[in-house]
């Protein structure tokens, strides 16, 4: 699905993508986090697992929604961790030098061996660990550019990733990629766990 988003995302006829609902909050792990994705973003319904803790957010347009090409066009994935992982609160500084070593680069790239990993800036503050990084191995998903802005963070005490790249085609600065993390991160909230026993 994200391939063909990612296809149409050039201001192109939209008639061959699927329809998706314009862009709402996302209740995540049966409420226990909420993500509200940024102005023009919508999730992918058939990428994300919200009841996992899983989430694909790409602009509305390239998913088939009528609706406007935000002003930062990339592909934003949130992930949260089991209940009890939180992990960042109180040890930022700690994290942040694994992140930015040898070791750590292996937890940044999917492989697991860091070998395609460089780190470009990192910064631990707040309650949160920013790296932006650049992957030379395969991309996470077609299309995606090589450059990610990645912040590990705790949110009702399970650890939450948020990770950002721009297109291959049109790569994101440094600026715009972190400005588009940052509005992801925003739009972040701890929800109230409800009872629901639908797996």
């Amino acid at each position: 699905m994200i391939g063909r988003a990612i296809a149409c995302v050039g201001i192109v006829a939209l008639a061959a993508c699927d329809p998706v609902v314009v862009a709402q909050p996302v209740t995540m792990l049966n409420g226990d986090l909420v993500v509200t994705p940024p102005e023009g973003y919508c999730a992918d319904p058939l990428s994300s697992r919200p009841r996992a803790g899983f989430a694909v957010f790409a602009p509305c347009v390239t998913l088939g929604a009528d609706a406007p090409v935000p002003s930062i066009i990339g592909v934003a994935i949130v992930q949260a961790g089991d209940a009890g992982s939180a992990m960042v609160t109180g040890g930022e500084s700690a994290l942040h030098e694994f992140l930015t070593s040898p070791q750590g680069a292996g937890l940044l790239d999917k492989g697991g061996s860091g070998a395609t990993i460089s780190v470009i800036s990192s910064q631990a503050i707040g309650g949160r660990v920013i790296v932006h990084f650049r992957d030379t191995g395969p991309a996470p998903m077609a299309g995606l550019g090589s450059d990610e802005w990645r912040v590990f963070t705790d949110m009702n005490d399970r650890l939450v990733t948020v990770s950002v790249r721009g297109l291959d085609d049109a790569p994101l600065s440094a600026m715009r990629g972190r400005a588009l993390l940052d509005q992801v991160l925003r739009g972040l909230s701890p929800g109230v766990m409800m009872a629901d026993a639908t797996p």
